[in-house]
């Protein structure tokens, strides 16, 4: 085996993670108690980073070290630079916009860096190690606390050590770690032979011994589990992972039944991306019975062949997309030929899109939108061609859906709500009759 060379491969699933993140609003950047708990989940932030190129240049670093790998000390000497360029380094005075005062405050740092870059991808890994835990929970149903014996470890989590409890226990949705700045804890997964064999048995449940803490710049008084810094006593992986009420609101034509059963599978789906990075379609019956399911081959992870399939009556296609970009040409035609029901597609950071099938023809007016789409080709030209995909598809569905072609619905990542909201005026132009 000399002269192999074994490299680690990038974590997928946390990659995905902190992609899925759009920007914290401008008045919630000042201080880090702005932007709180729940709300690290769905947006990035630095404290001070008023600016957005400033979140920017720091957002490209940190998912270049998460892609690459690239240690603190690179990031640090890449983005220093950088900062000073922007006028984001030192000291400074500058105005609360919370209280209107003016205050010195310290903004670009090593120390600075060294805490955000290491706040940032504890984060991103715990979420990514919370997806393969939902995708592999059948086989490790539990899950052990770990307080890494170090130095520097913190006693007041030396309580959580050793805990044992069921994954899905609410008790993950409080302690999860990381549990404050620079927490190295972990939790690992555990099989019932695992614990049997190692002596150990469930933990009974964990008093959490609640304080009472109000933010100070907010106000808001909430319940804070002994030992947990503020704010970090959520799951992040949870957050990113939830679908919250999107899917209830946009299945208004399932039953109860059905809903709950294409939910299960579109999750899965979703876990099954993040996982492989292929996109993987499953068919259901009328019921919603899944009977067919199917992965792109590796080759072409974003497609997906019907060839020699059997497709059910009156199918839903439910299928998990590479990308961010939402449902396609293809996606519609696939539902109107074989009669469907309906299509839905989950991306990688949650945005969920569904068409139900409606009663016009499709052909008129995809060629009325690529005609109003060309008479905007300059604005699409000086857009990322990955954003300009999502908004040009997201406009066509739109568009299909005034022609009767469709009913269409969709829950959107923060990123991609924040995308399609920066250009508006082009979704106008493109959806609204009246425009030219």
């Amino acid at each position: 085996m000399a002269g192999i060379e074994l490299t680690a491969l990038p974590h997928r699933e946390a990659i995905e993670y902190f992609r899925s993140k759009g920007f914290a609003p401008q008045l919630q950047r000042f201080h880090h108690l702005d932007h709180f708990r729940e709300e690290h989940a769905r947006n990035f932030v630095v404290a001070k980073g008023m600016q957005d190129d400033v979140l920017q240049a720091i957002r490209a670093e940190l998912d270049a070290a998460l892609s690459e790998g690239r240690t603190l000390a690179q990031f640090q000497t890449d983005l220093k630079p950088r900062l000073q360029q922007l006028g984001w380094w030192g000291k400074s005075v500058e105005q609360d916009p919370l209280t209107g005062e003016m205050q010195e405050v310290q903004l670009g740092s090593m120390r600075r860096l060294r805490t955000i870059f290491d706040t940032n991808m504890r984060t991103a890994h715990a979420a990514g190690h919370w997806a393969r835990i939902q995708r592999t929970k059948r086989a490790f149903p539990y899950l052990e606390y770990v307080q890494i014996e170090r130095p520097t470890k913190r006693h007041d989590h030396a309580r959580f050590h050793g805990l044992i409890r069921p994954v899905d226990d609410p008790i993950w949705q409080r302690i999860y770690p990381p549990n404050g700045w620079f927490c190295g804890c972990t939790v690992i997964q555990r099989t019932e032979g695992q614990l049997k064999r190692a002596g150990k048995e469930v933990s009974p449940p964990l008093d959490l011994n609640e304080v009472l803490w109000t933010n100070k710049r907010t106000g808001e008084v909430s319940q804070l589990p002994s030992g947990v810094h503020p704010g970090f006593d959520t799951n992040p992986g949870a957050v990113w992972l939830d679908l919250g009420e999107d899917w209830d609101r946009m299945t208004p034509d399932l039953t109860p039944e059905r809903r709950a059963k294409e939910k299960g599978v579109i999750e899965g789906l979703r876990l099954r991306r993040l996982n492989d990075g292929r996109e993987t379609l499953v068919i259901t019956d009328a019921n919603s019975e899944p009977t067919i399911m199917r992965n792109a081959d590796p080759a072409r992870p974003n497609v997906v062949s019907l060839d020699g399939l059997d497709i059910p009556p009156t199918p839903s296609f439910l299928h998990s997309h590479v990308s961010e970009t939402p449902l396609s040409f293809k996606d519609i035609e696939t539902l109107l030929d074989a009669q469907g029901h309906a299509v839905t597609a989950i991306s990688p950071s949650g945005s969920i899109w569904r068409a139900v099938r409606g009663t016009e023809p499709m052909r008129l007016p995809v060629a009325e939108f690529v005609q109003r789409a060309l008479s905007h080709w300059d604005r699409f030209a000086s857009i990322d061609p990955t954003e300009g995909i999502t908004l040009y598809q997201h406009a066509m569905m739109q568009w299909l859906e005034r022609r009767g072609v469709l009913t269409y619905s969709y829950g959107m990542s923060e990123r991609n709500r924040q995308l399609v909201a920066r250009y508006a005026d082009l979704m106008r132009s493109l959806t609204d009759d009246r425009a030219i």
